[in-house]
């Protein structure tokens, strides 16, 4: 692994508007939506997570390349300002990609609280196996990947980005047919998390746990409501998101409005070509006429 270093020039100078507070230490399905949610709700906003680099993918992808490319790959330089400008505006962090770089981050901003956030690794393959790792590899599929890579900008930068991730940072293992690779490269990110981190501060935890030692270990209250049946003020629920049927209908819907993007690019080209060839034959007929 590459050592930090000063960032190289950037085009845009490093920035970062409010604190880091919470570094969460959990890869996909683990039940970092749900945890994005419940940070949000403890007022530690903005909180990074994969969402964060889809809204933002046309900026994000290629920071996160370099960040990548530099720890598994050795090439380039990052450090602390790269951080400050890729998570200027959070307050905390979950979820890949940034969880990957856990220890780089809680390293970069020693002041910050380090939630492990744990699953049993038998559970989380089988999660994966159903949702993220659950592509299309047929001849229909690759169809679609090179019609929308082609005509999206978007997607292409997030083909680009999916592409180092999985295949650089995670290892490039077949989710479905490496079970034990899958469940190696699992292991060895929580076995980082806690030889590089030290233990006084950070704290196991699992969504299951709810809200009592998180807010313990985070220094806030557990957030309270108003009963309507009792008046009594009672704990609010903890979020429970991003279950397997709500994570397919944003991936459907996500790839919907590629689809239509893509449409919207190839006929924009059509139309260009078009005009092109109009222009052209009026060229030729008038160049005939003037024969």
């Amino acid at each position: 692994m590459a050592s930090s270093t000063k960032s190289a020039a950037s085009p845009t100078a490093p920035t970062r508007e409010v604190p880091m507070r919470v570094i969460v230490c959990g890869v996909h399905r683990t039940g970092s939506m749900s945890t994005r949610a419940a940070l949000k709700m403890l007022g530690f906003s903005d909180c990074y997570h994969m969402v964060t680099v889809h809204q933002n993918i046309m900026t994000h992808a290629e920071e996160w390349i370099r960040a990548i490319e530099w720890k598994y790959e050795g090439k380039g330089t990052w450090g602390k300002a790269d951080w400050d400008r890729l998570l200027g505006e959070a307050q905390s962090l979950v979820d890949i990609p940034s969880a990957l770089f856990g220890a780089e981050i809680a390293e970069a901003y020693p002041d910050a609280k380090v939630v492990i956030l744990n699953r049993d690794p038998e559970k989380w393959y089988v999660s994966a196996l159903n949702t993220t790792a659950n592509v299309d590899k047929n001849l229909r599929g690759a169809l679609w990947l090179a019609y929308v890579a082609t005509f999206d900008a978007r997607f292409r930068n997030m083909f680009r980005f999916f592409g180092k991730l999985y295949g650089t940072a995670m290892g490039g293992f077949d989710h479905a047919k490496e079970k034990e690779k899958a469940l190696a490269w699992f292991k060895r990110q929580y076995d980082e998390f806690r030889d590089r981190i030290p233990a006084e501060r950070r704290i196991e935890w699992t969504v299951q746990d709810g809200w009592g030692p998180l807010c313990a270990h985070l220094g806030v209250p557990v957030p309270m409501e108003r009963d309507d049946a009792t008046g009594e003020m009672v704990e609010v629920p903890f979020p429970r998101l991003n279950d397997r049927d709500s994570f397919k209908a944003r991936v459907a819907e996500s790839k919907k409005e590629a689809l239509q993007r893509a449409h919207e690019g190839f006929f924009a080209m059509v139309g260009r070509v078009a005009i092109l060839g109009g222009l052209g034959a009026l060229a030729w007929h008038q160049y005939v006429r003037r024969r």
